[in-house]
């Protein structure tokens, strides 16, 4: 009998190796992913700053030469990157939080709520 257990695991450790190697390596990629948006969101704050700045400087020798914005070409471009760079900027922060703090599971909660509910009938 005891033989037989020996057996067992000696042809199942592969099995149990396996699967925390697919364990280590989802965690691996998880943590590069978030190592990944949190330089891609740094680049685009600096990004957002410099057409806030690029903005500014157009808007300003506009006004002095002439009140109308909605004419100026490069005005209508830059605020458009603008709004693409805060898109981007926005889903990225959004994948990282959803990373860092994922929200519980519903299966988890309804358990909790069956043990609670148990434990205040008592």
């Amino acid at each position: 009998m005891e033989e037989k257990d020996f057996r067992y695991k000696v042809e199942h450790v592969g099995d149990y190796f396996v699967d925390m190697l697919g364990t280590v390596a989802s965690a691996a990629q998880s943590s590069a992913r978030g190592v990944i948006l949190t330089y891609d969101i740094r680049q685009l704050e600096r990004k957002q700053e410099n057409l806030m700045k690029d903005i500014g400087q157009q808007v300003a020798q506009i006004s002095k030469e002439n009140p109308s914005l909605a004419k100026d070409e490069k005005m209508k471009g830059l605020l458009a990157r603008l709004d693409e760079t805060e898109k981007k900027l926005n889903s990225f922060v959004e994948e990282r939080q959803h990373m860092l703090y994922p929200a519980p599971k519903a299966c988890c909660s309804a358990e909790t709520a069956a043990a609670d509910t148990s434990q205040s009938l008592s």
